[in-house]
């Protein structure tokens, strides 16, 4: 069997470290320097582009000559460039058209709607008639999003027509609102088959998530079916997917999937939550290798992450009663009285975070609320 030589696109640190671990050579295509590219054996920084030529064009100069088994991504800005480099560099492959609607929501979600997966209306921005008639078919307030960006950056509310100035540029989708709870789905995948699949409640949006959701039998049933319906429906053989819903009183809607592990340490908490590494279960379903998945958690975990809002930080209150919680399984605060912090423009900026286990669906919420009411980082607006 050839030996493994990996290119990571897109690095996170977790998985670098993985490929460490177990000495498989790799190199680094990064847009900007990252904590543990120094163990790579070749690092390229440079942009992540969405042209296929200006892929090709970087992929001639800094990979010509190059062979890799495996290429893996990241982040979601990585999939498509990941999808293309695969085939020039020689590695295991899969559709670039599942890479490419896995990356562009607009495509992502006029294919789905053709597989008759449930999702609120929308419209590429590009092809609005008016402002009216956006708002007369999706109604108020209009959602904004880029069509290729994740953790909810460049996401605007539009409340009046007025002040919708529709952009031509195809950059961006035009959405109805969903004022509704929402979950994700975690799953590992391997020969088209979902191995393990993993429910996170997103108890506060941005801010607070538990792992598993605990929802009853038949929601939980419920949700893993729209989930294998989209990944069956997009062909994906293998890899990682976050796939997102909304619990609509009228039924699930579909909201976006990724073909990469999660952000907002939701792989720490299905570490804490079902005592296994995702890290390398992610790296063995991309090498096409066998892992033993759990068959069910052993705890329930959730995720606390920080951030006030833009100002100057006047006190930080509570920080000892959380860090020596019983419960407290991981904790990390990366600002101090006196910071300056700038507005949150994605669910992927944090102050820091906290990561508690509990026994039981109720003590995991007990800790949520004691910790609600124990921490809090005072402002200076």
């Amino acid at each position: 069997m050839e030996p493994c030589r990996v290119l990571v696109i897109g690095p996170r640190r977790a998985l670098l470290d993985a490929l460490r671990m177990r000495a498989i050579p790799f190199d680094v295509w990064q847009e900007r320097p990252s904590p543990g590219s120094k163990a790579a054996s070749m690092v390229l920084t440079a942009p992540l582009w969405n042209s296929i030529e200006k892929l090709k064009e970087t992929l001639a100069t800094s990979f010509a000559g190059e062979r890799y088994t495996h290429v893996i991504a990241g982040t979601d800005a990585a999939v498509y460039p990941a999808a293309v480099t695969r085939r020039a560099l020689g590695a295991r492959h899969s559709p670039i058209t599942t890479a490419l609607r896995c990356r562009d929501k607009l495509a992502m979600k006029e294919y789905l709607a053709e597989h008759d997966i449930p999702m609120t209306d929308f419209l590429a921005e590009a092809d609005a008639p008016s402002p009216a008639a956006v708002f007369a078919r999706l109604g108020t307030p209009v959602v904004r999003k880029r069509r290729k960006s994740s953790g909810g950056r460049g996401l605007e509310l539009i409340e009046r027509i007025d002040d919708l100035l529709l952009r031509r540029d195809g950059r961006n989708i035009l959405e109805r609102y969903v004022d509704a709870p929402e979950v994700s789905v975690e799953s590992f995948i391997q020969q088209g088959e979902i191995r393990f699949a993993n429910i996170t409640r997103y108890l506060e949006k941005r801010h607070v998530n538990f792992v598993p959701a605990a929802f009853a039998a038949a929601l939980n049933t419920e949700i893993e079916d729209l989930n294998r319906r989209v990944i069956e429906a997009l062909k994906i053989r293998w890899g990682m997917t976050h796939l997102e819903v909304y619990l609509a009183n009228d039924g699930l809607l579909f909201g976006e999937i990724a073909l990469r592990p999660p952000g907002g340490y939701i792989m720490n908490a299905l570490h804490h939550a079902y005592g296994f590494d995702p890290w390398a279960a992610y790296l063995a379903v991309e090498l096409g290798e066998p892992f033993d998945f759990p068959a069910g958690n052993t705890g329930y975990t959730g995720i606390e992450l920080f951030h006030p809002g833009a100002g100057r930080v006047r006190a930080i209150n509570g920080r000892e009663q959380v860090q020596q919680h019983p419960a407290t399984r991981e904790f990390r605060l990366k600002i101090a009285a006196g910071d300056i912090l700038g507005t949150r423009d994605s669910a992927g900026q944090d102050v820091g975070y906290v990561l508690y286990s509990a026994g039981t669906p109720e003590e995991r919420l007990a800790v949520h609320q004691t910790f609600e009411q124990a921490f809090e980082i005072v402002m200076e607006r």
